[in-house]
């Protein structure tokens, strides 16, 4: 059942915070066999930001596409050098020639056809904005699984505490259907221990450390439930969000590509002078003196650039696929915000309920273990609408836009 924002004023919200600040008092978590570290959140996530691997492999495909484009500028004149030592004979043409030997000594240098250097610079400079923009929306996305791992390990200790003082409770009571609901709670515990090391084991994954010490989250999962407009989530997710500026940096590079095929098919020039000198010879009973002489040559190399625009039709194809892509994107981004908005209000609605029937189970009555049986079903209903609630939060602010590291409290 989805609740109306309108219902939640302020001052309701107030109420409501204050109510879930009450925060309970859980005995520690210890386990016997498993060292762990307490990391709050914030640390955390710099950890998977410093370390993980899919973050580091973007980052150096974008250092690469850095270094691509500031030499992408530079002029390609692919000089070349040539020397070349007179004719070589197998045998004498006739009788009392002489091989002259001359050494002819030349250079050539490359002059780019016009618009080639800026269009190719040009095309640098875009795919490396391309390859930021995709290194920020991969970051953003191993952030976001990594919170949610974050929060599943949270969880999973939070309801082992909540065994922890249930258990501590029937203490007190020395009966058979105590005793029974006791070693029912001890084998909840061995289930969550287990389940809070498999999603320690995933906190671990996603920083590639294999430390002795497994993760260990802190924090009570009691955020303040907030109110939203979904045309301002879906207006500020089509601007903020990392996959829409990726979209544009795809269109923006492939339309660089399509510039730069075009400029490809002008004509380099290839300028080059030569400079030869023969020493004295006699042949034939005559004699010529030492002879120097320089050349200049032009070559304009002609490829089949303007009879094949294969390239340029895929390079079109190309700008049209990206733009769809965008569309696409676009329409993905007010989906997910309005569905998840959807869930969210759902979830606000079962964190109220949650929070009232913790209320109503720890407030004074006559002991019994009926009442302790009471509060640890509403306490553990409670860390799952917080658990729900949390996660859709989170979830629903980093659709439109929001990547600010949460407070779990």
């Amino acid at each position: 059942m989805q609740l109306s924002a309108k219902l939640f004023t302020p001052i309701l919200l107030a109420l409501l915070y204050s109510s879930l600040c009450g925060a309970q008092t859980l005995p520690p978590f210890h386990s016997g066999n498993t060292q762990f570290r307490p990391i709050a959140l914030p640390a955390y996530i710099g950890e998977v930001n410093l370390d993980n691997p899919t973050i580091k492999i973007k980052k150096l495909s974008s250092d690469s596409a850095t270094s691509v484009a500031k030499q992408a500028g530079r002029p390609n004149t692919s000089p070349i050098l040539t020397y070349v030592r007179g004719s070589m004979y197998t045998q004498t043409p006739y009788v009392g020639y002489t091989n002259p030997s001359s050494n002819t000594y030349g250079a050539s240098i490359t002059v780019e056809g016009w618009g080639k250097r800026s269009a190719r610079q040009a095309q640098a400079e875009a795919d490396l904005n391309r390859q930021i923009a995709e290194a920020l929306t991969e970051s953003k996305s191993v952030e976001t699984q990594a919170i949610f791992a974050y929060i599943d390990a949270l969880r999973a200790k939070l309801l082992w505490q909540s065994y922890q003082a249930a258990i501590d409770r029937l203490k007190a009571f020395s009966s058979d259907e105590a005793i029974r609901n006791k070693a029912e709670f001890i084998a909840a515990q061995g289930v969550l221990g287990n389940d809070l090391k498999y999603y320690s084991y995933t906190l671990v994954s996603f920083v590639g450390n294999t430390d002795k010490e497994l993760p260990l989250p802190v924090g009570t999962l009691n955020m303040p439930p907030e109110n939203f407009n979904v045309k301002s989530l879906v207006s500020e997710g089509l601007e903020k969000r990392a996959d829409i500026h990726q979209g544009k940096a795809s269109i923006d590079s492939a339309n660089a590509n399509l510039e730069a095929i075009r400029a490809s098919k002008g004509m380099d020039f290839l300028p080059g002078i030569y400079y030869t000198e023969t020493p004295s010879y006699s042949t034939g009973g005559l004699d010529y003196g030492a002879q120097k002489s320089f050349s200049f040559l032009l070559s304009i190399p002609i490829g089949n650039g303007f009879m094949i625009d294969s390239d340029v039709i895929s390079g079109s194809n190309s700008i049209a696929e990206q733009e769809l892509n965008l569309v696409a994107t676009k329409t993905k981004v007010i989906t997910e915000i309005n569905q998840t908005y959807l869930q969210y209000e759902a979830a606000k609605e079962r964190l109220e309920k949650a929070n009232a029937a913790y209320n109503l189970a720890k407030a004074p009555k006559k002991a019994g273990i009926q009442s302790v049986l009471q509060l640890r079903e509403a306490e553990y209903e409670l860390f799952d609408a917080r658990t729900v609630h949390t996660k859709t939060l989170i979830l629903l602010k980093r659709l439109s836009g929001h990547f600010d590291i949460p407070n779990l409290n």
